[in-house]
């Protein structure tokens, strides 16, 4: 019951609270109608094939032709169902994902950073990615699935009991000199076995829940170790760290095995129990029947017709079994993204910094285990002047750029940065996009012209791409690129977007001294309004500062 809460509570604001639900709710009910239109058919191929061997029976060629025809009349309008429930169902699947992805990231990447935030906070689940990307499938697809057949089972039950009942008749015996009468007692006989199987299952079954959420995650772990190569695959190489890196996947993926291994052995114990309960049951109710069948009570039809009947009836009770794995999938899905969920929505420590005129701190700023990093500070940076921070590795200038980028909430005093200002991290990231979106980037490509482009790209000396801006394919720009001329489109970028501030953490670390100044130079003379706060090791960027601040060492 827990799961079903929690499963209502990820899949209800798309169902219940957002707008334009109604083609999605119609095609949920279309999908349905049509699946538990196939119970129909069922009940008529099980009238037929009684109809069919009780002609077969008695060699009435008359009337077993036009059962043949009808036989062909019956499967082609049911696989006819059969192909547009699966072609609606696909089509409501991606109408729901494509919902539900963009919600969650929206979510995850809100303007305030909340992706950034749960990582520094140490909030993040693990492997949001493939809660994005595969969960969500995996939830929508599977629910469908489970819900679907699970509706279908009961009104399978209801339509064949009823025939169960009518065929089974009553069961007569004497014991203890007294008589007793079953009536239907093929039903009791379906129920009962039925439900001792079931809870046989749910015992061998239940730890599948944790090993297949367990799988899931070491899964997304391997994977993720394995795109880390890709991206760092220069310095990997660079320090001859291949056998390192080797050993470290091993033991990623001997974590897969262990897991796989308990996995396999729990599910080979359930197949073992399902697959010969699946076997038996063909036989059970021809065992049961067989007297009534030898006694001239009812006719091979007759004995059929029980046989899918009971068929029919114990796989719709034992619906548990056969989807005991899925349930189990399903349940560590809903567990993931639950957990994804709460984090989205977990309250994070606000942003202490103040909107205001200036780039200013001033205080203590501490690291997140509350020991102070940076005392007594005092700071501040005005507008068309180049401010320079330096000060040894380590002892906070990143932390400082983070706070007054609003992201550290680990301060005391008072924070001041103004409206608009950007934060170019100490890492690059060129999204994979055509030029000139590139260049306007986080906006669209119409929010610059081409002439502004290529004036950009020529004084940051990148003149070899001023071509490429007519491409409107993407381009792996991070692979493509030197650092240095990464860098140097983010200068580009400045010049366009002439931001109100920019704190800059090692901006020009992938620069020579000549160009470094250059392009600060160049900044400060075309964008006199802007406010400029530099992290820099460079003492030739010192030279050029208007304003220099050492952070001395670390006490």
């Amino acid at each position: 019951m827990h799961q079903l809460k929690t499963f209502w509570r990820l899949v209800r604001p798309f169902w219940m609270q957002s707008t334009g639900r109604t083609g999605a709710r119609l095609l949920l009910l279309a999908v349905i109608g049509l699946s538990l239109s196939t119970v129909w058919f069922s009940v008529r191929l099980n009238t037929w094939n009684g109809a069919f061997f009780n002609a077969i029976q008695a060699m009435d060629g008359g009337t077993i032709y036009p059962l043949l025809l009808e036989f062909i009349a019956i499967v082609a309008a049911f696989v006819f169902v059969l192909v547009y429930a699966d072609w609606l169902r696909k089509k409501l699947v991606i109408e729901w994902r494509r919902w539900m992805t963009e919600d969650l990231l929206g979510r995850w990447l809100s303007a305030d950073g909340r992706h950034y935030r749960l990582q520094l906070a140490g909030l993040e689940p693990d492997n949001p990615d493939q809660r994005i990307a595969e969960d969500v499938r995996l939830l929508i697809e599977s629910s469908l699935t489970l819900v679907i057949s699970f509706l279908r089972s009961l009104l399978t039950i209801v339509s064949f009991v009823t025939i169960l009942w009518t065929l089974s008749g009553t069961l007569e015996w004497t014991m203890f000199g007294t008589e007793w009468a079953l009536p239907g007692y093929m039903v009791w006989t379906c129920i009962g076995y039925t439900l001792v199987a079931t809870g046989l299952t749910h015992v061998i079954g239940r730890p599948l829940m944790k090993l297949n959420f367990e799988q899931q995650r070491r899964e997304a772990d391997f994977r993720t170790s394995l795109f880390d190569i890709r991206r760092h695959g220069e310095s990997i190489a660079g320090l001859g760290a291949e056998e390192a890196e080797q050993a470290r996947l091993r033991a990623s993926f001997e974590r897969i095995v262990g897991n796989w291994r308990s996995l396999m052995n729990r599910e080979r114990d359930l197949a073992f129990f399902t697959v010969g309960f699946g076997q038996v049951t063909q036989l059970v109710p021809i065992f049961f029947a067989l007297p009534k069948f030898l006694s001239g009570a009812i006719q091979l039809g007759g004995l059929m017709q029980i046989r899918i009947a009971f068929q029919q009836v114990a796989s719709a009770i034992g619906w548990f079994i056969y989807a005991y794995r899925d349930i189990a999938e399903w349940s560590a899905t809903v567990d993931r993204l639950a957990g994804f969920e709460a984090a989205l929505s977990a309250p994070l420590p606000g942003s202490c910094v103040r909107q205001g005129e200036h780039v200013a701190a001033c205080g203590l700023v501490r690291s997140k285990t509350g020991e102070p990093l940076l005392e007594d500070l005092r700071l501040g940076a005005e507008p068309g002047r180049l401010t320079v921070v330096r000060g040894a590795s380590g002892i906070g200038k990143t932390t400082l750029l983070r706070a007054l980028a609003g992201f550290w909430p680990w301060v005391e005093g008072h924070l001041e940065n103004r409206p608009g200002a950007v934060w170019l991290t100490q890492r690059t990231w060129l999204a994979p996009m055509p030029l000139r979106e590139l260049l306007a980037y986080p906006h669209g490509a119409d929010a610059v012209s081409r002439s502004g482009c290529e004036a950009a790209l020529r004084d940051a000396g990148l003149e070899r791409l001023v071509p490429l801006l007519d491409e409107d394919e993407p381009r792996s720009w991070m692979n493509t690129l030197s650092g240095g001329e990464q860098q140097r489109v983010l200068f580009a970028r400045l010049l366009l977007a002439r931001p109100a501030a920019v704190l800059m953490d090692e901006t020009t670390s992938g620069l020579d001294d000549a160009l470094a100044v250059r392009l600060l130079t160049l900044l400060r003379e075309r964008l006199p309004d802007t406010t400029f706060l530099l992290v820099s090791h460079q003492p030739a960027v010192h030279r050029i500062a208007d304003r220099l601040y050492d952070l001395g060492e670390r006490a």
